[in-house]
């Protein structure tokens, strides 16, 4: 059992759940018998470490719960658990959604067009808690710290802004379908694959190992561990 913490030498006083316990539904949000929160991954964590990712635990829930091509665990996760986050802070949600949208998008799994709103998120926010969550799982998966850096691509989060946006998310397609390629039969690891699951698979050109995470069904992250120099 590791005394320390999943991302210092600092001492273990605690474990942290990964991904955030909340993107879990609770049983009272679910039909009798259903259990989305089986065999959760937790690692050891220090004060530190762990408070710092309890901050963004609520944010990234709201990030990921905003995906148009998400299931309908995720659906139901919004009308419930995330609409009672709401209610007791509605200052945290309408400072997330204050600098956003209306958009028609397409929701490329089922083929439908929805009219939608598009929410400008904290790009560096979000990669920060994804490396996190990147490091935690190494620690998890290969049972030892990753030291190294970390790269983070997510194939959900498209660029709205007016000169580059179509470059951008032409660059973001070609990677989420070279990601779909490269784990393409890979066994996925996880025991509530309606809400979160992982792949691993051997890195080449300067890339130890990769990871492609899946969320909900429809959010997916890359996330490449840089061989170190």
């Amino acid at each position: 059992m590791a005394k320390t913490c999943y991302m210092c030498d600092s001492k273990r006083t605690s474990y942290e759940h990964v991904p955030p316990k909340c993107l879990f539904p609770e049983q009272k949000d679910l039909p009798d018998g259903v259990d989305l929160r089986k065999d959760l991954i937790t690692v050891p964590s220090c004060d530190v470490h762990n408070s710092k990712k309890s901050e963004d635990d609520e944010y990234i829930l709201y990030v990921l719960l905003m995906n148009i091509s998400n299931n309908d665990v995720a659906k139901n996760h919004f009308l419930t658990k995330l609409m009672r986050a709401i209610e007791r802070n509605p200052s945290l949600f309408n400072k997330f959604i204050r600098r956003r949208e209306p958009v028609v998008a397409h929701d490329t799994v089922r083929d439908e067009f929805q009219e939608t709103m598009a929410v400008q998120i904290d790009y560096k926010r979000f990669c920060s808690s994804m490396e996190h969550m990147a490091r935690a799982l190494h620690f998890h998966h290969f049972k030892r710290k990753w030291s190294g850096s970390v790269s983070v691509y997510p194939d959900f989060l498209l660029s709205m802004h007016p000169v580059s946006a179509r470059k951008t998310n032409e660059k973001i397609e070609k990677m989420a379908k070279a990601a779909s390629f490269m784990f393409d039969g890979i066994e996925c690891h996880g025991k509530n694959p309606d809400v979160f699951e992982y792949q691993v698979a051997d890195g080449s050109n300067g890339v130890d190992k990769s990871m492609r995470l899946h969320f909900f069904g429809g959010a997916r992250v890359t996330l490449f561990f840089n061989k170190q120099g």
